[in-house]
């Protein structure tokens, strides 16, 4: 086989609109896992968000938090491979509390929970509102910044990452929404280079994998990997940097591309 690893994007890519995946899709991946390709899903959720809805048994290997942690389907084991410095989560805290005017509210991400901070009361099993730091009792991986007024969004990633040197601030935009928010996550940890190092453990290579994604966070990937696909409702900027581009996820743009492609080779 040319290519022996599928990765997909969870939201707006693997997911229809309504959260959930496609009846086509799930049996497409089902049938390419039995045929020997290493499924792997590729998210920015974390793991509890990502059990939702998603049967697990479709995949060898989750992805999550935008690559600060793993988790092995098989072994039911979870594995962190970055973390922010517990000082360096309490200066940006500081820092965003100056921004408060324009801040909506922060997450928190842990390997399972967001801990939302300024949030309204949520009812989701995996997110508690909180009121400070000292509310939060296990390591924070990564955080989430949302602002009510996102002119000023580049002016906060800026003053980020240049007092934090440790960490990587981006902006992070899905397709469904025209909404921008913040991504801190530690410095030198994203989609690629954990599917990367992920890859090596089976002896696969970015030449060797097929990508499915729809946002800003899926750029890099785009131009990694042997085979890069966007979804029909993918950001105009991720098309352009993909080599092929598929059906919506509204559409099960994944089975599609996938029977085509591996199947009768008509892409």
């Amino acid at each position: 086989m040319k290519y022996k690893l599928i990765a997909m994007d969870f939201d707006d890519t693997l997911l229809n609109s309504k959260k959930e995946i496609g009846e086509k899709t799930k049996e497409c991946l089902k049938k390419y896992k039995e045929k020997g390709y290493k499924i792997v899903g590729v998210t920015a959720r974390a793991l509890l968000s990502a059990k939702k809805g998603v049967p697990f048994d479709l995949f060898d290997y989750l992805i999550l938090n935008n690559g600060c942690n793993m988790y092995d389907v098989g072994k039911n084991k979870e594995i962190v491979i970055g973390k922010l410095d517990t000082n360096c989560v309490s200066k940006i805290t500081k820092l965003v509390d100056k921004f408060m005017n324009q801040v909506d509210y922060v997450d928190y991400i842990s390997g399972t929970t967001y801990y939302s901070y300024k949030k309204k009361k949520s009812t989701v099993s995996f997110i508690k509102n909180i009121h400070s730091l000292e509310e939060i009792k296990e390591e924070v991986l990564r955080m989430n910044i949302f602002l009510k007024d996102w002119s000023h969004i580049v002016e906060l990633q800026e003053l980020i990452n240049q007092y934090h040197k440790d960490v990587n601030c981006f902006i992070m935009q899905d397709s469904g929404s025209e909404k921008q928010w913040l991504v801190v996550n530690p410095k030198g940890i994203d989609k690629k280079l954990v599917l990367e190092s992920l890859g090596k453990q089976w002896k696969i290579g970015l030449s060797e994998m097929i990508f499915f994604g729809d946002g800003l966070n899926d750029l890099v990937m785009m131009e990694s990997v042997g085979c890069s696909v966007a979804m029909g409702n993918s950001l105009e900027v991720v098309k352009k940097k993909a080599n092929y581009v598929t059906l919506s996820n509204d559409e099960d743009g994944i089975a599609v591309f996938l029977d085509n492609y591996l199947q009768e080779n008509k892409y």
